[in-house]
């Protein structure tokens, strides 16, 4: 166990009182040596301030956990950007538009209408096999596990701080509501699924959090 500084300098002080004490009380009126009785109880009073501040909690973002999620999402938007990028060349390309734009840029250009591209899109069979079992209940972008990644992603954003939960349940549910302006109405129900097992995972912690304290 580490030596804390604070601790050492107040059984210092307290030691050095009681020094003082035994040294005056051989010849020391009663007054006096009621003075320095109360000068130790101000010694020991001070070590319990400087004790109980030095032992106030304190909360460090996880770098570490917030990059390793990040590389975790970026592998699999990789993929979520080829499958897109691919499906609109190849529908371009069938209606003459040969467009030859990348993900940032459809997204850009159907900013608030990504409803009508998606479902104006025409899936092959296996890009939709592979979508399916993405979105499924085991899957990575399925409800379970997206809203597991993004409470872990909290807490490290956080450092486990149960105090920001308010500001992180806050950002989530603005960021969906971005969501819903960029898509242009209602998201799809998996959405609005995930975005609850998040918030109750939140809810959850702050429950869990108060207990036990």
């Amino acid at each position: 166990m580490a030596i804390n500084p604070i601790s050492i300098q107040t059984q210092s002080v307290v030691s050095n009182s009681a020094n003082v004490s035994n040294a005056k009380n051989a010849s020391a009126p009663a007054a006096d040596t009621k003075e320095i009785a109360s000068n130790e109880e101000a010694a020991v009073y001070k070590k319990s301030d400087e004790t109980a501040a030095s032992s106030a909690k304190t909360y460090t973002k996880d770098t570490v956990k917030l990059s390793e999620i990040n590389k975790q999402v970026e592998m699999k938007l990789a993929s979520l950007r080829g499958a897109v990028e691919n499906l609109f060349n190849m529908q371009s390309v069938k209606t003459g538009e040969a467009n030859g734009l990348n993900y940032d840029q459809i997204m850009e250009k159907y900013d608030g209408k990504l409803k009508e591209f998606y479902q104006n899109l025409k899936v092959d069979d296996s890009t939709r096999l592979t979508a399916q079992q993405e979105i499924s209940e085991d899957g990575f972008w399925g409800v379970k596990q997206t809203s597991e990644r993004a409470i872990e992603f909290a807490k490290a954003l956080s450092g486990g701080d149960p105090s920001k939960i308010a500001l992180l349940k806050n950002s989530i549910e603005e960021a969906y509501k971005a969501a819903e302006k960029a898509w242009g109405g209602e998201l799809p129900e998996i959405s609005r699924q995930t975005q609850e097992a998040t918030l109750k995972g939140l809810d959850d912690w702050a429950k869990e959090a108060a207990g036990s304290q």
